[in-house]
């Protein structure tokens, strides 16, 4: 009787349940996480590229329209959505602010704000009550140019 008292045999699997969860949650939160950062890189480097096109004065060819071409605000748009490969931006999501107010994409020489915003759903359950409303982490990257003298 107190050789089964004294026994060890288990231990190992009620150690493991003790430790499973923590580690679990470690893990799921390490992707999350990762996830998030890959996200605001992303959103960062859109943003960067969308300047460097802002600031030259180009348009982007029509893709609905053959020998056409977008407008400048569509094609800044088009450019951030380019740029951030497996990200939804919505168009609404993009706003270029000019000398002229929102809308603008300015001329030769103006300073030019491009700002996006975006929603990130967050998945880990854990998490998710931290972030209200609905669980989400709303980002928003913003850059400040001045145009060239297109």
């Amino acid at each position: 009787m107190f050789r089964t008292l004294r026994s060890t045999r288990g231990n190992a699997v009620i150690e493991f349940a003790f430790v499973f969860p923590i580690m679990f949650a470690l893990f799921v939160g390490i992707l999350e996480f990762s996830r998030v950062f890959y996200i605001r890189l992303t959103l960062l480097s859109a943003v960067r590229e969308a300047s460097r096109f802002t600031v030259t004065g180009n348009v982007l060819p029509d893709p609905e329209n053959p020998g056409g071409f977008l407008s400048r605000v569509d094609s800044i748009v088009q450019s951030v959505q380019n740029a951030a490969p497996g990200l939804d931006v919505e168009t609404g999501a993009v706003t270029i602010i000019g000398p002229n107010g929102p809308g603008d994409p300015g001329g030769p020489d103006d300073v030019v704000t491009i700002q996006v915003d975006y929603d990130i759903d967050l998945l880990t359950p854990i998490i998710r009550p931290v972030f209200p409303p609905d669980g989400r982490h709303h980002y928003m990257v913003a850059i400040m140019t001045q145009n060239e003298p297109f």
